[in-house]
C-alpha cells in the first residue's frame, strides 16, 4: 500500500485545443469521470491512507478483545454440590479418597427413590480461574444456558445498534460518528467490570457491544473510502490484522489476570487507545461529495494530496460537483437508505444474500472459537493459536487481485467446510484442534475479504446502512454461535463441527451464484450503478 504510485495520465484530464482564435483552452472532463480518479490524483495509496490505516485500525483491536473476552469470562470450571436444599453441608473434594462429589445433585442421592435432591450451593475449581461470571452468578446446572446468553445479549444488541450507528455514519459523517461511538465504549466498558449482579453484567455487555460495534462500523468506513481502488484490496486486509492482535491478547491477557472483571478493564484500556486519535480523524471526502459538500470535499483531497506529496487541479471542486455522487433533494428521507437496499430486484438478492453470507460467517466463525476452546486441554492456548492462525490469512491478499473477490470468497467458506466437515472422523484432542484451527485460518481469511467486497459492490448512497445490515447479520450469527457450540456440543461433542461444515458450503455456493466480481472496478456511487454490474 505505500509503494510508489504512478500518477494518472493528467494531460488526458487537462488537455488544451487550439481554436481558431489560437487562445488554448483546458479541455472539460470526461463525463465517466469518478471520485476515484479525483482520489488517485490526490494519490489513492500514499503516505495518508498508511497514517489512516493505523490510526482507525485500532478499531478492530478493541473491538476483537471486546468481543473474545467472553469466551474466558463465560467458561465454566470444574465445580461440585457442597450444601443441600435442607441446608446440608456436603463439603467435599473430589480429589480426596472416597469423595463422591457431583455437579448438580446431592452425592449419594438414587433416582430410584425419587427425584433426586437438587444442590443449592457449589464448591469451584479455580485452578485456572480466580473467577468467571459462572462462579460469580452461579451459572451451573438449572441456570447453565444463561451462561451463552451473555454472549447472545452482545451479539443482539450489536443487532440493534448496527442500522442505528450505520445510519448515524450515513447522515451526520464518519468522522463524527466514530467520535460518539469512542466516547460511549469508555464510558460503558469500565462499568461492565462493576457489575453486581447477572442483569446489571447483561445491562453492561449489551452497552459495550453495541458501541464497539458502532466504532468498527464507522471507522472501517472512513477508512476504505478515503482509499484508492487499487489500493483498497490490500488496505482493507491489514485493517483487519489487529483483530487477530486482539485475540492473541486476550488470551494473554486471560492467562496473566484470571479473573473476568480484571479482564473487563483490559477490554476499556483498548478503548482509551482511540480517545485521543478520534477527534483528529478526517471526514470521508468521498461522504462529503455524496452529501453535496463540494468545498469541504475537495478540502479534503487537497489535504490527501499534500500529506501524499501530489498537487490537485484547481478546478477539483468543479469536477467534484460534476460528479452528481448526492442523491435527489426531494428523495431523500431518514428511512432512503434502508429503503434502497431492497428497492430493485438486483439490490433484493444482494442484500438478502449479504445477509446470508454474514450470518454464516459469524456462526462459524465465532462458534470455532467457542468449540475449540471447550474441546482443547488449555483454552488459553487454544485462543492463541485463534488469533496466530488470522495473521496467516492475510496471504489473501494478493490473491483476491490476481483471482478476484468472488472466487476467493466463496474458497474461503468451501475450504472451512472441507476442513471441519470430517472433525467426528478423527479421535478428540489434538486431531480435532487442528481441524478447527485449519477451518479458523479459512473463515479468517473470508471475513478480511467479505469486508472489502461488500464495500465494493454495495453503492456510496447505501454502503454505510450495507454494512449496518451486514452487522445485523453478523449479530444474529453470532448470536447463534455459542448455543450451538455449548447446547449441540452437551448433546455430541461433534456435532457443532458437522453443523459449522455444512453451512460454510452453503455460503460457498451462494457467493458464487450471486455475488459480482469488482476487482478493478470503481465503486459504485448509486443504485443504479449497481444495476450494471453482475
Amino acid at each position: 500500500m505505500t509503494g510508489s504510485i504512478k500518477p494518472h495520465q493528467t494531460d488526458s484530464l487537462e488537455m488544451t485545443a487550439v481554436h481558431e482564435s489560437g487562445v488554448a483552452k483546458r479541455e472539460e472532463p470526461s463525463q465517466e469521470e469518478t471520485f476515484d480518479d479525483l482520489l488517485e490524483l490526490a494519490g489513492g495509496g500514499g503516505r495518508f491512507q498508511l497514517l489512516l490505516v493505523f490510526a482507525t485500525s485500532l478499531g478492530a483491536l478493541t473491538a476483537a478483545i471486546d468481543t473474545f473476552c467472553i469466551v474466558f469470562k463465560v467458561d465454566s470450571p470444574d465445580h461440585w454440590c457442597v450444601r443441600d436444599a435442607a441446608n446440608n453441608s456436603l463439603s467435599c473434594v473430589p480429589t480426596e479418597a472416597g469423595c463422591e462429589a457431583e455437579s448438580c445433585f446431592v452425592p449419594g442421592s438414587n433416582a430410584t427413590d425419587g427425584p433426586r435432591p437438587a444442590c443449592v450451593q457449589w464448591q469451584f475449581d479455580h485452578s485456572v480461574y480466580q473467577s468467571t461470571v459462572v462462579t460469580d452468578f452461579e451459572l451451573v446446572c438449572d441456570c447453565a444456558d444463561l451462561r451463552s446468553m451473555v454472549f447472545t445479549v452482545q451479539m443482539l444488541a450489536a443487532l440493534v445498534a448496527a442500522p442505528l450507528f450505520g445510519v448515524l455514519g450515513d447522515w451526520y459523517g464518519r468522522a463524527r460518528g466514530a467520535a460518539v461511538t469512542v466516547i460511549l465504549f469508555t464510558v460503558f466498558a469500565p462499568l461492565m467490570a462493576a457489575a453486581t449482579s447477572l442483569w446489571t453484567l447483561l445491562v453492561g455487555a449489551a452497552a459495550t457491544a453495541a458501541t464497539h460495534t458502532g466504532l468498527y462500523i464507522c471507522l472501517f468506513t472512513l477508512c476504505m473510502e478515503s482509499v484508492g481502488e487499487r489500493h483498497r484490496s490490500v488496505a482493507g486486509l491489514v485493517w483487519v490484522l489487529p483483530w487477530a492482535g486482539g485475540i492473541m491478547l486476550t488470551a494473554a491477557a486471560g492467562w496473566l489476570l484470571r479473573s473476568w472483571w480484571q479482564l473487563q478493564l483490559v477490554c476499556a484500556a483498548a478503548g482509551l487507545l482511540l480517545l485521543p486519535g478520534v477527534w483528529l480523524l478526517p471526514e470521508s471526502p468521498r461522504w462529503l461529495a455524496a452529501h453535496g459538500r463540494t468545498e469541504r470535499a475537495a478540502a479534503g483531497l487537497r489535504q490527501i494530496a499534500a500529506v501524499n506529496g501530489r498537487a490537485l487541479p484547481a478546478d477539483v471542486a468543479e469536477r467534484l460537483r460534476r460528479l452528481s455522487l448526492a442523491p435527489p433533494a426531494e428523495d431523500t428521507s431518514r428511512c432512503r437508505e434502508a429503503l434502497l437496499l431492497f428497492s430493485s430486484r438486483r439490490m433484493c438478492c444482494l442484500s438478502l444474500a449479504t445477509i446470508w453470507l454474514w450470518v454464516v460467517m459469524a456462526v462459524v466463525y465465532y462458534g470455532i472459537a467457542f468449540d475449540a476452546a471447550q474441546l482443547a486441554d488449555n483454552a488459553y492456548l487454544a485462543m492463541l493459536l485463534s488469533g496466530l492462525v488470522e495473521v496467516p490469512s492475510m496471504a489473501a491478499v494478493p490473491l483476491i487481485d490476481r483471482l478476484g473477490r468472488r472466487p476467493v470468497m466463496a474458497a474461503t467458506y468451501l475450504l472451512t467446510g472441507a476442513a471441519i466437515l470430517p472433525v467426528p472422523a478423527v479421535p478428540p484432542g489434538w486431531p480435532v484442534l487442528l481441524l478447527g484451527m485449519l477451518g479458523k485460518l479459512a473463515i479468517g481469511a473470508g471475513f478480511g475479504v467479505i469486508y472489502v467486497h461488500l464495500e465494493e459492490y454495495m453503492p456510496t448512497e447505501v454502503r454505510n446502512a450495507a454494512l449496518g445490515l451486514s452487522t445485523m447479520a453478523e449479530s444474529v450469527g453470532g448470536a447463534l454461535s455459542p448455543h450451538v457450540a455449548y447446547g449441540l456440543g452437551g448433546w455430541h461433542w461433534a456435532a457443532p463441527s458437522v453443523v459449522f461444515g455444512v453451512l460454510a458450503v452453503s455460503a460457498g455456493l451462494v457467493t458464487l451464484l450471486v455475488l459480482p466480481e469488482t476487482a478493478g472496478r470503481p465503486l459504485p456511487e448509486t443504485v443504479r450503478d449497481v444495476q450494471k454490474t453482475r
